[in-house]
């Protein structure tokens, strides 16, 4: 009923399906009336009800570690209140854009030859592509493809790879809105065999996305160490995959939605602590905080344009 409650204030989703969610949740727990009744009545006395500004503990003491700068932390707290901006990239350099000659913000509707991606989301692209000297280069977990749209206006040629037809099938209709074509399939990375190395390679691993608490104010929620311990056994043996078809020379690059440190930083230290031919590279972004082998999105940086969700990004070369 918690996560019910966070999502009538601060999401977009309709409140009967919060409702049936909730309910359906509940049958395991032979609950559901109660909870059914309680939440309908809240809905129904929703403008009378006061809520306070909570910041669960856990989700404070994770934050506290990565950001330590009052500052910073102090503009993360509030935007937890604060329904997120929504974002549109060009494809293309443009003057007017209110960042990055690209970025603009998603009000009525979404412009020709646009597509909708965080500004964090943007800023980890914009930081790391230079790094790809070859342009070919292969996307893990691609759909539903903001990255690899990115990537393709700025000049890559893209394997886009995941096992989600779902997702595929969002990024298929993406496509086709913006009327560019890329090279998608549907691919179990960690099954896979594949024939050919690669010189520059794009993981975005899945993980618990909590670094995207203003668009789904649950994660702060339900934060599992069982369960993220899971995410990092996921992203270790993505990683060691990456690595293994990786050339000499050639660039990773580690993105998660997330600032646990089991996802991001302690993550990289086991890597590099295993394979002594990882080298990692410094990236250069005013709107970047270093964390020991990484680097995670500021968003206090994006405060006058309305904040970002959090990403993490390390970049690894194959030495």
């Amino acid at each position: 009923m918690k996560i019910s409650l966070t999502l009538f204030y601060f999401s977009n989703k309709p409140h009967h399906a919060i409702v049936n969610d909730s309910v359906e949740a509940s049958k395991k727990l032979k609950k559901e009336k109660l909870v059914n009744g309680v939440l309908r009545n809240i809905i129904r006395d929703k403008r009378e009800i006061k809520y306070g500004k909570y910041i669960y503990p856990s989700f404070k003491k994770i934050l506290d570690k990565i950001f330590s700068s009052k500052s910073i932390s102090d503009y993360i707290y509030e935007s937890l209140f604060v329904k997120p901006k929504n974002y549109q990239i060009s494809l293309f350099d443009r003057n007017d854009a209110l960042y990055g000659k690209r970025v603009y913000k998603l009000e009525k509707k979404i412009f020709k030859e646009c597509f909708v991606q965080d500004i964090g989301n943007f800023e980890v692209i914009k930081s790391v592509y230079k790094f790809f000297i070859d342009k070919n280069i292969i996307d893990v977990c691609a759909a539903p493809g903001g990255k690899s749209i990115l990537l393709s206006s700025l000049g890559f040629n893209v394997f886009a790879i995941d096992k989600s037809q779902r997702q595929i099938d969002k990024l298929k209709e993406n496509l086709k809105r913006l009327n560019i074509s890329l090279n998608i399939k549907k691919i179990d990375f960690l099954i896979h065999k594949f024939s050919k190395k690669y010189n520059s390679i794009l993981l975005d691993a899945p993980c618990s996305a909590l670094g995207t608490f203003r668009r789904n104010p649950d994660v702060t929620v339900k934060i599992d160490q069982s369960i993220i311990k899971k995410h990092q056994k996921t992203q270790l043996k993505m990683l060691e995959k990456s690595i293994e078809l990786l050339n000499k020379q050639g660039f990773l690059a580690y993105v998660v939605c997330s600032f646990h440190p089991f996802e991001t930083i302690d993550v990289i230290d086991k890597v590099i602590q295993k394979h002594k031919n990882i080298k990692i590279h410094n990236i250069h972004s005013d709107k970047m905080i270093k964390r020991q082998n990484g680097y995670f999105i500021n968003p206090l940086k994006f405060k006058d344009m309305g904040g970002s969700d959090i990403f993490f990004v390390s970049v690894l070369e194959k030495i």
